[in-house]
């Protein structure tokens, strides 16, 4: 019996083995050596929200390099006009369209307008990229009103009504692919990143849920959680150029960008940056309160910052 009990732990400890271990290899396979799809087979066009800064313009110029014709939906008509004007310059054979949306700020009219517009176009891919987070990690209680509407209208309204729209077209060519832009703070709790957290959890469950109703309609959903980036969120009010804080942890837009194109059609839940998505895959094995605790020690360090208590006293002063 004993030796029974001996070689029964040995093959269940030898099957979580293989299991981690094939698990550690996919992380790497998916992020380094899987091929990217053809994204045209979806439709012609590629709508990207908040394409102007950032993640959603550096997006943008890597769907058009795999031959998409590109909607740029961004708030300022000047700064969609200056993007698009350099997309042409790079990419010569697709075309590009501007729509200016300000979804902190979303009219019933803006988004019929939006709807129409979308419909003349055969949009294949969605990539669901505006959002905003925390000026700095604080106490769910001191952010003001204002600030927690913006997160929940431009990470989860934006999302939803977005999705709304382009889906009808989608369904009704049986062919389509929605990324949903979200965050590696959606994967563990983020004390002082409360409420972020939990509107990038609403982006994450919406697209797990509306992938198992519309795969087998030819839509493939899917929601890439990176963790930093070199964008001015990231860095913000920072001297130096952000892309020039570029690290192997922090990727560049472009590098970043690059990976978040070609992991389009394949996983559901995804960080399509190898280094992202290791550390994602370190940290569930870890025990969940020194995570926690890890993040909560980290992130009041970012809060009793000497510039982050000078902002906190400002806007004490705006509430009074």
């Amino acid at each position: 019996m004993a030796m029974d009990a001996y070689t029964l732990l040995v093959a269940v400890g030898t099957l979580v083995v293989v299991r981690e271990a094939l698990s550690f290899l996919y992380v790497l396979y998916k992020g380094m050596i899987r091929p990217p799809k053809k994204l045209t087979k979806y439709g012609k066009w590629a709508v990207v929200t908040g394409a102007t800064d950032g993640i959603g313009k550096a997006v943008s110029f890597e769907l058009a390099r795999r031959g998409c014709s590109v909607v740029l939906v961004s708030r300022t008509q000047s700064k969609l006009d200056a993007v698009a004007a350099e997309l042409k310059d790079t990419c010569p054979n697709v075309e590009v369209k501007t729509e200016a949306v300000d979804f902190g700020n979303l009219s019933k009219e803006r988004l019929s307008a939006l709807e129409a517009s979308l419909a003349e176009l055969e949009v294949g891919v969605l990539f669901n990229n505006v959002g905003v987070s925390y000026d700095f990690s604080q106490w769910f209680h001191e952010l003001l009103d204002d600030e927690v509407e913006a997160l929940l209208k431009l990470n989860v309204e934006s999302t939803t009504w977005m999705t709304r729209l382009v889906l009808p077209g989608m369904v009704k060519r049986k062919s389509g692919a929605i990324i949903n832009q979200s965050s590696a703070a959606a994967r563990f709790p983020l004390p002082l990143l409360a409420g972020y957290s939990a509107a990038k959890g609403y982006i994450e469950n919406l697209t797990r849920s509306c992938h198992g109703e519309y795969e087998a309609k030819g839509i493939h959903f899917q929601c890439q959680s990176p963790l930093w980036v070199a964008t001015p969120m990231v860095f913000p009010n920072s001297k130096v150029p952000p892309e020039k804080r570029a690290t192997l942890m922090v990727p560049t837009t472009r590098k970043y960008a690059k990976c978040a194109v070609n992991a389009i059609g394949y996983d559901v839940l995804v960080s399509p940056y190898w280094v992202h998505e290791l550390a994602i895959w370190v940290g569930n094995r870890l025990p969940n309160f020194l995570v926690v605790q890890g993040i909560l020690k980290m992130h009041l360090a970012v809060r009793f910052n000497k510039k982050c208590v000078a902002k906190m006293e400002e806007k004490q002063k705006k509430k009074q």
